[in-house]
């Protein structure tokens, strides 16, 4: 059976073809798999093999993805550090600001989105701060993304869910169902 490696970003990004044509993607391969769902609950159809299938189409279309894992051997895959998952979050956000699909929240929500991850625990910035390169590529993917808008440096990733808050505090993106989130997260959806 094969497995996805989680520390190689996706050509083309996170995404799956259903046989109608759709296009589902996501930050991530489990929430490609949540879609693909979803989309299929909608539809009546069968969600038993979502995971299989989308692992099989992305092994498919991108080999270099995969690994084999035939049960013989005990491999234990490293799961991708923090900064890995935030620079292939910030190049999905780059593709998507590259073909407009963007869209950003005005400055006030901004900055009272930071105010929160400013006081949220779980912020305690990327583990060794990151290398020059890994520092310069953060600056690159920032500016690319949100350009000349302003950003606290008091903020950094959020290690529930993979995102460089500079960045993700003035997008529009929806709230997320994460138990994990601290209950006055921002990003958290209420039920």
């Amino acid at each position: 059976m094969k497995q996805i490696n989680p520390n190689v970003f996706p050509k083309g990004g996170y995404l799956f073809r259903e046989q109608d044509g759709s296009i589902h993607s996501a930050d991530g391969w489990d929430g490609v798999i949540a879609r693909v769902k979803a989309y299929r609950k909608r539809q009546g159809k069968s969600t038993a093999s979502v995971g299989k299938e989308v692992i099989e189409q992305a092994c498919l279309r991108n080999p270099v993805l995969c690994v084999e894992d035939n049960g013989t051997t005990q491999r234990e895959q490293k799961k991708a550090s923090l900064k890995t998952i935030v620079l292939q979050w910030l190049m999905v956000k780059k593709r998507q600001k590259e073909a407009q699909e963007l869209r950003f929240v005005p400055r006030e929500l901004h900055e009272a989105r930071t105010d929160v991850c400013i006081r949220c625990p779980a912020d305690k910035g990327m583990p060794g701060g990151g290398c020059g390169s890994c520092k310069a590529a953060l600056v690159e993917m920032r500016e690319a993304v949100v350009g000349n808008k302003v950003t606290d440096s008091r903020i950094t990733a959020c290690p529930f869910l993979g995102e460089y808050l500079p960045v993700s505090t003035w997008l529009d993106d929806q709230a997320v169902a994460n138990s994990d989130l601290p209950r006055e997260c921002w990003r958290k959806r209420s039920l």
